[in-house]
């Protein structure tokens, strides 16, 4: 299904669809069950599948930045940006995943809650059109908003542990050049044992 994409992208595409579809599917509920379509039955009146996916959802999205600092470390702190571009070209994986995994998240909940699926469209939540329309639209609302944050916590990561790098090396160099200085003064010691002695005293007086 992924076809070309990268798997560093395809996490991406289930991060954005799981908190997308956790989104969307209560909106869609809400409205159905506040009357907004009419007066059939278009849900199963549960809404436990949400807390469990956005959970997954945000979950897959650290792991997702997590890849994206690595991945920036390994090249030297180049940065793969998502560009709009990048991200419309994403929007038909992520919309179809989404979808997938509301059907997945609608059924089980129905199990859990009915002991058996509902069957039609119920899964949707509202009226096919109504609820297909929706869910594309926080689709591309959590593609984009998911995306541009991505890239920044990434860069924001990649930046602090460059610092934290930095520092680690700077701190090395300095206890390297005083254990050095160190080194040198208690060579000369052994050196002359009895100059050394002698601190800041004068020689002793001779006698006339």
């Amino acid at each position: 299904m992924f076809g070309h994409l990268r798997p560093i992208r395809i996490w991406f595409c289930i991060a954005a669809a799981l908190v997308a579809a956790s989104i969307a599917d209560p909106l869609v509920e809400f409205a159905s069950n506040g009357g907004a379509f009419g007066a059939g039955s278009f849900t199963d009146h549960s809404n436990w599948d949400v807390f469990p996916a956005l959970g997954a959802g945000v979950a897959l999205v650290a792991v997702y930045i997590a890849l994206r600092v690595r991945r920036a470390l390994l090249r030297a702190g180049v940065h793969e940006s998502l560009r709009p571009s990048a991200l419309l070209a994403l929007l038909p994986y992520v919309f179809a995943v989404q979808i997938a995994l509301l059907y997945v998240m609608e059924t089980a909940e129905q199990f859990v809650v009915a002991g058996h699926a509902l069957g039609g469209v119920i899964w949707l939540g509202g009226p096919a059109p109504v609820s297909l329309a929706a869910h594309a639209v926080i689709c591309v609302l959590t593609t984009f908003l998911l995306g541009r944050l991505a890239c920044r916590l990434a860069r924001s990561a990649v930046t602090l542990v460059a610092h934290i790098i930095a520092a680690i090396a700077v701190a090395r160099r300095f206890a390297t050049v005083t254990f050095s200085v160190v080194s040198r003064r208690a060579d000369a010691r052994r050196r002359a044992p009895l100059l050394s002695r002698t601190g800041l005293r004068a020689p002793p007086p001779l006698p006339a």
